[in-house]
Formats: C-alpha cells, structure tokens, sequence
C-alpha cells in the first residue's frame, strides 16, 4: 500500500520532513504554540470581524454548495493561519456551521485539508 508523501513540519520554517502534525524537535512545543495563538479569538479585534462575517454571510457557505440553508455559526479561515498574526485578521473568511467547521478543522489536522467537507 503507498505511503502518504513526506511535508514540511507545521511549525512554521521548519524544514524538517515528517508524515504528519510536528517533528520530533517541535511536538512538545505544538500545544504551547497553539495556546499563544488560541488567544487571538478572544480579541475585540476578532470579535469585530466574526460578527461582521456571520451579518454578511448569515449561512454556512458549505451547505449552501448543496442547496441546504444552514445559519452560519462559526467564522473559519478559508487559508489556514497557523498562529501567523497577519493571516489571522486579514482572512480570507467564509461562514460555516459548527457541523461543516469541525470536519474542516479536523481535515486541517489530519493533513487532509484539500478535501472538502459536506454539509
């Protein structure tokens, strides 16, 4: 069975090839890499822009692509921002429900990001 392709170390400029997630100098300091940029949600700055995004796209843009009307309740950034401070405010966002957010999400971590979830 092939394996999946080597990628770069999600810690951001490392060069280091690994399966998946962190290599090994990285995967201690993941979580408190995480927690740092974590706090970027409870911004007023970001507060601003969630509800700025869910007042002008009030429906999950993921079930609208299979005709299905869902009140957005999650605001996802479209490109991963990876505790990058600038990606993190300037976007791009779309409007999700919490269902359609958790599978994306869950893509990201996974390494399957290019796949789309369903809604």
């Amino acid at each position: 069975m092939p394996r999946k392709a080597l990628q770069t170390c999600s810690k951001p400029g490392c060069p280091e090839l690994v399966v998946s997630g962190y290599c090994d100098k990285h995967k201690v300091k993941s979580s408190q890499y995480h927690q740092d940029w974590q706090r970027l949600y409870d911004t007023q700055r970001w507060q601003r822009i969630r509800a700025i995004q869910l007042s002008v796209q009030p429906w999950c843009e993921e079930c609208l692509r299979a005709n299905i009307y869902t009140l957005a309740t999650d605001v996802d950034h479209v490109e991963p921002h990876r505790g990058d401070r600038r990606k993190f405010f300037s976007g791009p966002f779309q409007s999700l429900c919490k269902r359609c957010h958790s599978a994306k999400t869950a893509a990201e971590v996974n390494g399957r990001g290019d796949q789309k979830s369903t809604g």
